[in-house]
């Protein structure tokens, strides 16, 4: 430990003196035996002025009134933060020594009145709204990646659809759009981002899912950030954390989507939820009174795409490649994609269905 000046001066004119020995001379300041050399070299050079310390430090102290003074701000204005406490007051410390002394205080956790308030919504009844999304890509070892996409309804967050799928194109989201219409009706919103299978990305046109919520008389509501689809960000939180661990080894998509089908149920009908006094999601929803049977279904929600069959008798559709029926070589069919069923349509004729391959 560093002793005060008149200490060392005292023991090192003794050394000097010849009244005390080196070793003497470094147990009574605390020093090796060589700093007291250095000492003795110092004063004798320079007196008194040699043995001062003029090391400079970066740290730079704080009075008792400074600290009064930091405490007292803080305690008038609990959203200054340690950086605005040391511009207001003119000193030249880190924000670190300022921090010290708000937590030694204990403000540092303080909860603040928001300038703005933290605006929560909550449909006000079943099939107000729904929420939809793609949970961003999970990877499962033995089968790649994975994307799952979900309708949620916003006051019960019953989930009505929703299915694993190998890509997040705009048939995968029509899909569940389609199963979840077909069995539980029509909501009055949809809450989705602005992603290029529900929004068109140019200003003027539509996308399908645009073109046919205006069909169905479903109003759109876009999000502009995650924190808005904030209910159906947690149900992805919850997947993540109770299923997708279960199922993580599972080696085909036909398995995960199996497990998911049973886990689902369980979601909706047996876990209950704390924050309805340990209800059900069941309980708190019913099915829309806005039906549509699955013949409008089909008339309204079908997708219809323009493809030329190759010369193997084959059409790529979203990833995927169709057998066609023989005679149709180099001809442009009409392909109509209803549900997970498809369409080969020529001449105004369906001549091939087939199953739509996810």
């Amino acid at each position: 430990m560093k002793q005060p000046i008149g200490k060392r001066l005292e023991v090192i004119r003794n050394l000097v003196s010849r009244k005390i020995g080196v070793g003497e001379a470094a147990n009574c300041l605390g020093v090796t035996r060589r700093s007291i050399e250095r000492y003795r070299q110092a004063f004798v050079l320079k007196g008194e002025f040699g043995l001062r310390d003029r090391r400079k430090s970066n740290n730079i102290k704080l009075k008792p009134s400074d600290r009064e003074n930091i405490i007292a701000l803080k305690s008038t204005d609990p959203w200054r933060s340690a950086r605005n406490i040391r511009d207001e007051l003119g000193f030249l410390v880190t924000e670190h020594q300022i921090q010290r002394i708000i937590r030694k205080a204990g403000l540092a956790k303080q909860n603040l009145k928001r300038v703005k308030a933290i605006i929560r919504f909550e449909a006000r009844y079943p099939n107000e709204l729904w929420q939809t999304d793609i949970q961003g890509k999970i990877s499962f070892p033995n089968i790649g990646v994975l994307y799952l996409i979900a309708t949620l309804d916003d006051y019960s967050r019953f989930v009505p659809s929703g299915r694993w799928f190998e890509t997040q194109g705009k048939m995968n989201v029509f899909y569940i759009w389609y199963e979840s219409l077909a069995r539980w009706g029509l909501p009055d919103k949809m809450l989705q981002d602005e992603g290029r299978q529900y929004k068109a990305l140019v200003k003027f046109g539509q996308a399908d899912y645009q073109w046919y919520a205006k069909a169905l008389g479903i109003e759109l509501i876009w999000a502009h950030k995650a924190e808005t689809k904030g209910k159906i960000e947690r149900f992805w939180g919850f997947v993540q954390k109770d299923f997708v661990p279960g199922v993580i080894k599972v080696k085909t998509i036909e398995g995960v989507n199996g497990a998911f089908k049973i886990w689902l149920a369980k979601y909706n009908y047996v876990f209950k939820s704390r924050y309805w006094n340990n209800q059900t999601h069941w309980s708190r929803y019913s099915p829309s009174q806005r039906q549509i049977s699955r013949t409008e279904l089909h008339s309204l929600l079908v997708v219809e795409e323009r493809r030329k069959v190759t010369r193997e008798s084959t059409i790529s559709l979203y990833g995927k490649h169709y057998f066609v029926p023989k005679g149709y070589i180099g001809c442009r069919i009409w392909v109509k994609v209803v549900g997970n069923k498809l369409y080969f349509e020529a001449k105004n004729q369906v001549f091939h269905k087939t199953r739509l391959r996810f």
